[in-house]
């Protein structure tokens, strides 16, 4: 590259007396430090990797400015501003400065193409001493009284909660001594405490730590599939702490290991749990193993998020019309792409070996005689129960009661009362209860929808005693799959044939999911904006005059 001209241009940007000073080529894995020498002119001062910049970035700014930070720095963002006439960006964070303080600088971005690389073009300036001290005041308030108010609530629900999980799951009433010591017991057990740790690393890690071994826990792989060594080492790096992993440099090498060790899987190999997949790559690309991972119904049970660098809208349209996750774009977020990954991960193991284990206990069920009936039901109480006590149960909860009461008071139409309102809180959770009987690998068409509806039903019978509510948990486990615009499973009804109770659970269901697996902005607007013909327009009026109420929830 031409240095000098590279200079020359930041020359023609730099116009005041700025610090850290950067030119990140992201294509190139080189961070270029600039900074200025004794003749006051503006030299290339070291060369390193994006990697030790993230390492170098994370030390000097404020914790809770990161994530902003970083996301400032999203190539493929800051190539859409610069499209759009907007070459230069900001962003505000907090710099731990020489005296021990951190004082609050403004980093100004441009993205920079020169001589046919895509370069972002980064420095910061002081700008302390403009914010007002009512200002800086009001957002360490603001911080001060959310954390108050939230941290020990949450804390206090979530370790219940995991107590509650891991009892049940090592009840001698609920399952036998063979199943509690199974492999599936203990990866469930363990994501019950990934997860906690998840939520509230200011929680005694050593003590998190302790009891995840006491499981005799086996540490789960992910995959991480690019033909750049660079990419792969900086993902290792950043997910190395709490998984093994396993890596390949194109597609077909990861086809094998895939064979290898999900589909032909024993305890011996590795136990991959989620995969990070490069679209572009030498002799098999990304859409190869997209493809193969389909094929084998093999989404439903490994999360796939693609490694994205600079690929085309059409690419991109391409990638959503399979079930992936989650989409990484480059430069990597390290603080973000762990958690919201780990995030997902911990949430198809609990999934998936919650259900692995109820299979498990059928399988004991089926050799119980006609004189155990009430055993059994017993035990399917007890399945239900915690799926109705879970986190999610919770959230969805409050979502139920937040939507459909004010649903019922704009349109009094429906004739919606508080035991209609009730009746939805109480049950919203067991929309997909059928799932835990079902195989986790299984395709989902009209067929196994209805199959899983079937056994939804029969499992609420013994569970719900009260008729009306009964019949309110019915239609919602039947028609909560069903579109408004005629487009949903299994029977493909529409409009008012659909049960209002199951349109609202409809679109809370999938805000919620959505808000899980990308974030609470990105699920409202696809709901208002792109699917908002699958569901009653009405509906979509009330979640917009209550977006921050919901938000608040999520």
């Amino acid at each position: 590259m031409n240095e000098k001209g590279l200079i020359e241009q930041v020359l023609r940007i730099l116009n005041a007396n700025y610090t850290n000073i950067y030119i990140a080529d992201i294509t190139a894995d080189i961070v270029y430090v600039l900074d200025f020498n004794v003749a006051n002119s503006l030299i290339i001062k070291e060369r390193i990797t994006y990697t030790d910049f993230i390492d170098l970035a994370s030390k000097f700014v404020h914790k809770d400015d990161l994530s902003d930070y970083f996301d400032s720095l999203s190539l493929n963002k800051l190539e859409v501003a610069s499209q759009q006439g907007f070459s230069e960006q900001k962003v505000k964070y907090r710099k731990l400065c020489e005296t021990g303080e951190f004082r609050w600088f403004v980093n100004i971005i441009n993205y920079l193409p020169f001589e046919g690389r895509k370069l972002i073009f980064m420095m910061s300036e002081d700008i302390h001493e403009r914010l007002i001290d009512s200002e800086e005041n009001s957002i360490k308030l603001e911080t001060e009284i959310i954390t108050m108010k939230n941290t020990m609530t949450k804390e206090n629900e979530s370790i219940s909660n995991a107590l509650y999980q891991i009892n049940t799951a090592l009840d001698n009433n609920l399952i036998g001594s063979e199943i509690r010591n199974s492999n599936n017991t203990r990866d469930y057990i363990n994501s019950v405490f990934n997860n906690l740790g998840e939520e509230h690393p200011e929680l005694n890690k050593a003590i998190v730590t302790k009891l995840s071994s006491a499981a005799n826990y086996r540490k789960p792989s992910i995959l991480i599939v690019d033909d750049s060594s660079i990419i792969r080492n900086s993902l290792k790096r950043i997910f190395a702490t709490d998984f093994n992993i396993v890596m390949a440099k194109n597609g077909a090498e990861a086809i094998d290991i895939i064979n290898n060790n999900i589909i032909n899987y024993d305890e011996n190999k590795e136990n991959i749990v989620g995969i990070l997949l490069d679209l572009i790559m030498p002799v098999s690309d990304g859409f190869d193993v997209l493809n193969f991972l389909e094929r084998n119904s093999l989404f439903s049970r490994i999360p796939v998020a693609i490694i994205s660098g600079d690929e085309t809208r059409e690419t991109r349209k391409r990638v959503y019309e399979y079930d992936i996750v989650d989409m990484l774009e480059k430069p990597f977020n390290t603080d973000n792409i762990r958690r919201r990954f780990k995030k997902i991960i911990n949430l198809h193991i609990s999934s998936n070996n919650l259900v692995n284990m109820v299979s498990l206990q059928q399988e004991e069920l089926n050799h119980v005689d006609n004189d155990n009936v009430d055993g059994i039901k017993n035990i399917l109480n007890l399945i239900v129960k915690n799926i109705l006590d879970s986190e999610e149960a919770y959230k969805l909860k409050q979502l139920a009661k937040i939507v459909t009461t004010n649903f019922g008071l704009k349109y009094v139409k429906y004739n919606i009362n508080p035991r209609f309102v009730d009746a939805i809180v109480n049950n919203i959770a067991l929309y997909n209860i059928g799932a835990i009987a079902m195989r986790n690998d299984v395709v989902v068409t009209a067929g196994t929808i209805r199959e899983e509806i079937s056994y939804g039903l029969d499992i609420i019978k013994s569970y719900i005693k009260d008729d009306y509510e009964l019949g309110i948990a019915t239609n919602i486990i039947k028609y909560s799959c069903e579109m408004f615009n005629g487009t949903g499973y299994p029977d493909n009804l529409s409009g008012a044939s659909i049960p209002i109770e199951a349109q609202i659970v409809n679109i809370i269901v999938r805000l919620y999911n959505q808000t899980n697996f990308k974030n609470y902005n990105y699920a409202f607007k696809a709901i208002i904006d792109t699917e908002s013909n699958k569901y009653n327009p009405e509906l979509i009026d009330i979640l917009k005059n209550i977006k921050k109420e919901l938000k608040d929830i999520l």
